[in-house]
């Protein structure tokens, strides 16, 4: 649970010292999604295809393809279901939430030769959404009583993007983002204490900000084949809090970077199939403070030692394809995702597979419809006595529109 210890150690910080950082930092979590319904069905796995809007986020290189001025937009629906046992006790949480994913538009330049394109669009990457509810046993040595702990919130980026072909059959592309977003998080809950059952109740709210790049390549092997490779700078981050715990209040302003991202991906397409593999590498020791650290006792040096100790790199691997029906003008297509986790403590319990499914409309010549189920299952049991099984799911829906 994301925040489990956070909430103990915040309700012990109004008397006592804090030495460590939380047990999940923001951001190191969450439902990540990225843009458009066709990438998200093949699994994220459009690192080697690229071909339409998205490639602002997946590869920004992809944008040469697009040969025609494109107008598009998303919207998702996420939801999150968790299951807990505390101490022997179980408990259902869920959560949901409606939002816009991406909008954006593609514009070409007419050039001598080859091609040229230029984006711009917002993109949602990261939802935070998440609840988690416990009751405890009465002959139970657990830390609460019962409580009731609800998160929501999600990150995007604004970005403008551009790309050429700089030979025949290599494009290079270049992106600069704006990253804006925010966080939720409230806990309400009893403990008892000398006999004595206590409320509580804390509520964080988080602004977030930031900037970062990505710089990407295409290489065309003949008409069917297409290798990307693709670097997400790491991201400067602001974060700015607003907390509430048992009626003190405060506010925290810290500078936080985030780990870059490389991903390399290709795809072939021979007659009516296209079938495609990514694989994603993050190294989350990387993680650090970049100014003193909103928890008390916790040097900036001391919060960076912690997550090199608690932290790990990850390889994701992903894997797609997708079929064409001409006679119906449908795309059918499916994904697999192998997501490992970053957090040393959690022994790998909360490696994810994501597997999603899609559809593709072709409306007329210049309207796709594409809509996309993205679903995963996975266990938590971090904290003594925790322990969470988790079912997280998605639905993407994209409307494009090609001048």
């Amino acid at each position: 649970m994301k925040y489990f210890i956070l909430a103990l150690l915040a309700c012990a910080s109004i008397a006592v010292a804090q030495d460590q950082i939380p047990e999940r930092l923001l951001l190191t979590t969450g439902q990540y999604l990225g843009p458009g319904a066709r990438a998200m069905g093949l699994g994220g796995t459009y690192t080697g295809i690229a071909d339409d809007y998205s490639a602002i986020w997946w590869n920004p290189a992809g944008l040469a393809q697009v040969k025609r001025i494109e107008l598009q937009g998303s919207l998702s629906r996420t939801s999150f279901k968790n299951e807990t046992d505390y101490f022997g006790s179980s408990l259902d949480g869920s959560t949901s939430s409606l939002r816009l994913n991406d909008m954006g538009v593609v514009f070409p330049v007419p050039v001598y030769q080859g091609a040229m394109s230029f984006g711009i669009g917002y993109s949602q990457v990261l939802a935070f959404d998440r609840r988690t509810r416990v009751e405890s046993p009465v002959d139970s040595n657990a830390d609460w009583d019962d409580f009731d702990e609800l998160e929501s919130g999600r990150l995007g980026l604004w970005s403008f993007a551009g790309a050429v072909d700089v030979s025949p059959n290599l494009a290079l592309g270049l992106g600069l983002n704006y990253w804006s977003g925010g966080d939720e998080y409230t806990l309400t809950g009893h403990y008892t204490d000398a006999d004595s059952r206590i409320y509580s109740e804390q509520s964080i709210t988080t602004d977030l900000s930031g900037i970062g790049a990505n710089v990407g390549g295409l290489f065309r092997i003949g008409r069917t084949g297409r290798v990307g490779a693709m670097f997400h700078s790491p991201i400067s981050m602001s974060l700015k809090e607003d907390w509430i715990i048992e009626g003190a209040s405060g506010y925290d302003n810290y500078r936080m970077s985030y780990p870059a991202v490389f991903r390399l991906g290709g795809s072939i397409s021979p007659g009516r199939w296209l079938v495609a593999a990514d694989l994603e590498y993050r190294d989350w020791t990387s993680l650090s403070f970049r100014s003193d650290t909103p928890y008390r006792d916790v040097s900036k040096a001391e919060a960076n030692q912690q997550i090199k100790d608690q932290y790990k790199s990850t390889t994701r691997l992903s894997f797609g394809g997708e079929y064409l029906f001409p006679a119906y003008g449908l795309r059918g297509r499916a994904g697999l995702s192998f997501a490992p986790t970053n957090y040393r403590a959690s022994g790998g319990d909360d490696d994810k597979t994501i597997l999603t499914l899609g559809l593709g409309i072709l409306v007329d010549r210049s309207v796709m419809l594409d809509a996309t189920y993205h679903f995963s299952s996975y266990t938590e049991q971090v904290t003594t006595g925790l322990t969470e099984d988790i079912r997280s799911n998605a639905a993407l829906f994209t409307l494009s529109y090609r001048l």
